[in-house]
């Protein structure tokens, strides 16, 4: 009995060639996929950075009276409360009430810890706090003066060159209790 066998036969150069432009197509878009940029990699650890300071200060400017002219404690609340809003020729350091850290609306300035210290790791950050009376609640600075709620923007600014822009922006009322 006569057995037939079939020749093997090898890839041709075609095959070859084809094959190899299709893998490197792939292990193009996978390196890609996998290896991203370099310079966005850092981003996330700068916005990081951006939202504990941001928090941390939320919280410092929180923990502040009301007002120039609540007591201690916060009782009683003020009734006839400041209509002068920023600080009362306090340096960083011993601003005692939240709208204190008014000085800085409408302008970027380098970050600073609650010493006035510029804190390590935050070069070329910046931030802006303003703090306006919002009785009614509505997000709007309308220069009315009231004595129910203050609302506190913070907004963080990345360094240049880390891709993004736009600030982060915290905010929060102080109530007058």
């Amino acid at each position: 009995m006569k057995v037939m066998h079939r020749a093997h036969r090898g890839f041709s150069l075609i095959e070859l060639i084809v094959g190899l432009v299709v893998m490197s197509i792939a292990l193009t878009f996978l390196s890609t996929l996998f290896f991203s940029n370099p310079s966005r990699s850092v981003e996330p650890l700068l916005q990081i950075r951006a939202a504990q300071f941001g928090s941390a200060l939320m919280d410092e400017i929180l923990s502040k009276k009301f007002d120039e002219l609540t007591p201690e404690g916060g009782v009683p609340a003020c009734t006839a409360c400041s209509a002068l809003l920023g600080s009362d020729g306090e340096s960083r350091d011993s601003y005692d009430d939240v709208d204190d850290y008014n000085d800085s609306c409408g302008a970027r300035i380098p970050l600073t810890d609650a010493l006035g210290n510029s804190p390590a790791h935050y070069n070329n950050y910046e931030m802006e706090v303003c703090v306006f009376y919002d009785d009614n609640y509505d997000g709007v600075d309308d220069g009315a003066t009231g004595n129910t709620a203050k609302l506190i923007t913070i907004n963080i600014y990345l360094p240049p060159g880390s891709g993004l822009s736009a600030p982060l922006t915290f905010s929060a009322y102080k109530g007058n209790y």
